[in-house]
């Protein structure tokens, strides 16, 4: 048996198009496989610990006795939250995170949820050499990004104009970066689009498209 965390990022629910998309993608993988176990975490509905400085501090303590060899602080206060989140997100075999694309980049508390989980010594490392080593390891991830434009695949690039995909590229970047080297894509794209019909077709496509991705996940 599999555990599937589903990180969902939208707070317009079954207005959203990426959360519909995901919805499709949940549905056809516990039918896919009905011996898994499936948690889905609503970002917007979830009491993430504020990261405020206390937290921070703690953080700082964290890192100083990494440094020194020791095994970091204990999980009290607001790191205990923070140490709750990562051992939800490494107890899971294959995550879900789907979201929409808000002024380029994250919405906010996914972006909260992130800064919470990237832990050095936690999800991560630094080697001697200086090298950042993912410690969430083994484990696919597929995303399901919604926007109002469409955007080309790939980096942010100087001669990108004003639209340019920082979400896409940021959340692949931190992907990998905790470890996970499978990350697969799914694009709803431009949903924003006037002409009658176009959404709801694209809405048809994504999710079909989330179907046959949630059998072979």
């Amino acid at each position: 048996m599999a555990r599937l965390l589903h990180i969902e990022a939208s707070p317009r629910g079954a207005e959203s198009f990426s959360a519909r998309a995901a919805a499709a993608f949940v549905d056809e993988y516990r039918r896919s496989h009905p011996q898994d176990e499936i948690e889905q975490l609503r970002l917007f509905e979830h009491g993430l610990p504020d990261f405020d400085a206390e937290a921070a501090a703690q953080k700082m303590q964290h890192i100083a006795q990494l440094m020194r060899g020791e095994q970091g602080v204990a999980p009290i206060g607001k790191w205990a939250g923070v140490v709750a989140e990562i051992e939800r997100l490494k107890a899971a075999d294959k995550v879900l995170i789907s979201t929409p694309m808000w002024n380029f980049s994250l919405p906010y508390r996914l972006k909260h949820y992130l800064d919470i989980v990237l832990q050095p010594g936690l999800t991560f490392y630094v080697n001697r050499r200086g090298e950042y080593i993912g410690m969430v390891r083994g484990k696919p991830m597929q995303l399901v990004i919604a926007s109002g434009s469409a955007y080309a695949p790939g980096f942010p690039r100087a001669d990108g104009g004003t639209k340019t995909d920082f979400l896409q590229a940021y959340l692949q970047h931190v992907g990998r970066w905790m470890g996970f080297e499978d990350i697969r894509v799914i694009r709803i794209q431009p949903t924003a689009n006037p002409v009658p019909g176009e959404a709801d077709a694209l809405m048809r496509g994504g999710i079909e498209e989330a179907r046959a991705a949630a059998r072979l996940f």
